[in-house]
């Protein structure tokens, strides 16, 4: 082992001249970034987050520390599965192998690139308690290692260190300026059992500063010998310790060490976070009652039934999300699925049951991205899409694959960023943005982005609101655009039913070797699944080369060279801050779904008069929402289906207290991440919609057969569609009531033009015993749908249903 005296080392010219580079930089930063107070000052609690000292600056041309930095972070209290902002300042710049400044945020997940070679990176981790030990921080290289035999031990076995899901840690990168900031995803007991972070176990956050020293022992007279003062490691072009690649070495001198993080560590600080209840705190086994579907009111419910079931008089709700609304609305009816069943769109079918719609609160389809800039690689954040590019996007219409001209996209634009129409809309100016390149960074644009599996309402709004488009629709029965752009052939009507649809499939396989079939496949985990794979940044296509008989998933972009797009609610995109395309309304404005777009579009929707329902009146030009320039086009509400018969009286009550409660402007439908809240990502109920949930929950707790909207038992109001009797709320008004005919033409489940007494005739007249159970539809009656699906071969990771709602078939 050589060894190297104490001091700097006389290093090559371009290191020389980085050195004095970095020393104008620090000398800058002195004159701003002081240090806020000594190593004993307790932290500053402020509404935004909290602050607390850094480390001790480094400075690399004369071995030295300067003041200390300082790390903000927000927030730190009452904390769920969230994103966490981080700050800091009076750091020592990152730069790369070539000695150059690093100015975006590196790549968390662990792949090779220019992130593992540059100098100075900034690591941030969640770890358990208050004053952890490396081997309490999630994603560290000890993580769940013995604590007591500290940096100096073999790596813990496969499988113990990120058990629940890989990393959370964020690699970042600090200015010239010192200055840096990341986003980090924070995960409750609930995500990791192994962190266990709730509000009786204590976390926190390290904010860890690589300022190199000799951690693998490489220049040290003893082989091994950690010695962070010696810094002749740093930069040496073999060791390289200021830099991320030390911190997994294996071997070094003869000797194994499971980290070369020991000096790093030596300056890190820590940030205690307070973590609010979950709802693995409500026992679902004595619930007292239970509720199925509709995964885009999830985050909400999930806040109220953790603050309801607290207290002392706790109400429990079990609560189902996953599964598909269509298939949740039809259990419901046969009375073999949830006592309550969410949804977003109304069941047209004469009631098989008595029950009525209570909103719950109102929501939206969010169009997320994750795409850094091609010049500076950092984060855009303002980004517009159309409904013919989202129509493009959905249809595997880009080419992908520069080399090659399939006959299905031949002569199309290779993605979205060389689409003149996105480039149109989205122009570059001297202030950027520069879009990414179709191969940025080396791996394709996912301009195919990653949705959600299976039947889901979320699926046939978005499809609705986009066949509506004239522009859009023109598209999808195969006119080009105005660039030549075309349709691909594989979705053109002789062989799809078009949009509307209640299920995303891939259509295409053509290409060398049937390379098109594996560049996109809806995910079957549900709405969680498409946030994970989008937080991590990972498309859903797979390599169309298969390895050992199998075609490897997509791996994860880096950070700096992302383009990635996904379609999700707003509650998860909102709860991790993620960006969100600004989408246009028939008014000309483009809105993203904030609290304001979605309650004016709330105010927009007409009330159909047979379920008492609202939705937007997508193609109507004579609707309020056509000339509403605040509105967000993606906007729904979100319903129980609440029974008002067959509920014994405890249950009854039950559900009504928790429609009352979730429903109270001044209980759950105040804004916040406190249990009992609103959720972020959602949109208070307007006044009307608070009286529709208050005249629900009263049918529900008398149990008096009440239906939805206007409808009454026949015999009851003269023709068995309305009349006084049995009413499940307030007569809409004459504006309210307006037939919604665009969006009959548009959507499958819109109303029809006219109710026919016949279907209402098969019913037993109000005056004869009502059965305990009415004869449920047979279990083979179809779901309705948007028209019958394709056939063809699977596709990895995907499914073809042959009948609706689809079997499982993957």
């Amino acid at each position: 082992m050589r060894v190297r005296p104490s001091g700097p080392r006389t290093g090559s010219r371009p290191w020389q001249a980085w050195l004095a580079a970095v020393l104008v930089w620090t000398l800058g930063a002195a004159a701003v970034f002081l240090p806020l107070a000594g190593p004993g000052v307790r932290p500053a609690q402020a509404a935004s987050g909290t602050t607390v000292p850094g480390p001790a600056r480094w400075d690399p041309l004369t071995w030295s520390s300067g003041p200390l930095g300082s790390v903000t972070v927000s927030p730190t209290s009452g904390l769920g599965n969230q994103v966490l902002h981080v700050s800091w300042s009076g750091f020592t710049p990152t730069v790369d192998a070539d000695f150059q400044p690093v100015p975006v945020v590196l790549n968390p997940h662990g792949n090779s690139g220019f992130d593992k070679v540059a100098r100075y990176p900034v690591r941030v981790y969640q770890c358990r308690g208050e004053q952890p030990k490396v081997t309490d921080c999630y994603g560290s290289s000890l993580y769940n290692a013995d604590p007591a035999k500290g940096f100096l031990q073999p790596f813990p076995a496969p499988g113990t260190t990120t058990p629940e899901f890989p990393s959370n840690m964020v690699i970042a990168a600090t200015r010239p300026d010192g200055t840096g900031e990341a986003d980090i995803e924070v995960w409750t007991a609930q995500q990791s059992q192994t962190l266990g972070c709730d509000p009786t176990h204590k976390c926190s956050l390290v904010i860890e500063a690589n300022y190199g020293g000799d951690s693998v022992g490489a220049y040290q007279a003893t082989p091994g010998e950690i010695n962070c003062e010696d810094h002749s490691a740093d930069s040496d072009g073999l060791f390289n310790t200021a830099s991320d690649n030390v911190v997994a070495v294996e071997n070094t001198g003869g000797k194994r060490y499971a980290s070369g993080e020991a000096c790093s560590w030596g300056n890190h600080v820590v940030v205690p976070l307070s973590f609010g209840p979950t709802p693995a705190a409500c026992a679902a086994k004595n619930a007292d009652f239970s509720a199925i579907g509709l995964e885009m009111a999830d985050r909400a419910v999930q806040q109220w039934r953790t603050g309801l079931c607290q207290g002392s008089n706790p109400l429990t709700v079990q609560y189902t999300s996953g599964g598909g609304e269509p298939q949740a609305r039809a259990a419901f009816l046969r009375r073999s699925g949830g006592d309550l069943a969410l949804t977003s769109v109304p069941d047209r079918e004469v009631p098989t049951r008595p029950y009525v719609y209570a909103p719950l609160a109102n929501s939206a389809i969010s169009v997320v991205y994750l795409v850094d800039d091609g010049e500076s690689h950092r984060q855009i954040r303002k980004l517009r899409l159309n409904q013919r590019l989202l129509a493009k996007m959905l249809t595997q219409s880009y080419r992908l694959d520069t080399g090659d001209d399939t006959d299905s996209v031949k002569g199309n634009p290779v993605c979205l960023f060389a689409d003149p129409e996105f480039l149109r809309l989205n122009p570059s100016t001297d202030n950027g943005p520069t879009w990414p390149g179709c191969l940025a960074g080396g791996t394709f644009a996912a301009t195919a982005p990653v949705v959600v599996g299976g039947t889901t309402d979320l699926v046939n709004r978005l499809t609705s609101w986009i066949a509506a488009d004239p522009d859009a629709a023109q598209f999808l029965q195969g006119a080009a655009d105005p660039w030549g752009m075309h349709l691909n052939t594989k979705y053109l009507r002789s062989s799809y039913p078009g949009f509307p649809v209640d299920a995303f499939q891939p259509q295409d396989f053509t290409g060398p070797k049937n390379w098109k079939q594996y560049e996109w496949n809806p995910v079957l985990g549900g709405l969680g699944q498409v946030l994970r794979m989008t937080l991590e940044t990972r498309p859903s296509c797979l390599n169309p080369d298969e390895v050992a008989g199998q075609h490897a998933k997509c791996i994860s972009q880096d950070n700096g060279k992302r383009a990635l797009f996904a379609v999700m609610d707003t509650g998860q995109a909102q709860a991790m801050s993620l960006p969100e395309a600004e989408l246009p309304n028939p008014a000309g404005g483009f809105t993203t779904p904030t609290i304001g777009a979605m309650q004016a579009a709330v105010n927009d929707m007409p009330l159909d008069a047979a379920t008492g329902t609202q939705q937007l009146p997508y193609g109507n030009a004579d609707s309020a929402y056509a000339k509403d320039a605040k509105a967000y086009p993606l906007t729904m509400v979100q319903y129980a289906m609440v029974p008002t018969e067959g509920l014994p009286q405890s249950k009854a009550d039950a559900v009504a207290r928790f429609l009352r409660t979730v429903t109270d402007p001044a209980q759950g439908q105040i804004y916040g991440r406190q249990p009992g809240q609103l959720a972020a990502g959602f949109a208070g109920l307007t006044n009307s919609q608070v009286a529709a949930a208050k005249a629900a929950a009263g049918h529900a707790a008398a149990q008096d057969g009440a239906l939805p909207g206007n409808q009454t038992p026949p015999g009851s109001g003269g023709n068995g569609t309305t009349g006084p009797a049995r009413a499940a709320g307030p007569a809409p008004t004459a504006a309210a009531a307006t037939p919604v005919r665009a969006a009959a033409r548009t959507s499958p489940t819109a109303p029809p033009a006219a109710p026919a007494p016949t279907r209402r005739a098969a019913r037993a007249p109000a005056t004869a015993p009502r059965p305990a159970v009415p004869a449920p539809r047979p279990p083979s009656a179809p779901v309705r749908s948007a028209g019958p699906p394709p056939t063809g071969p699977a596709s990895p990771g995907c499914c073809f249903p042959s009948s609706s709602p689809p079997a499982p078939c993957c």
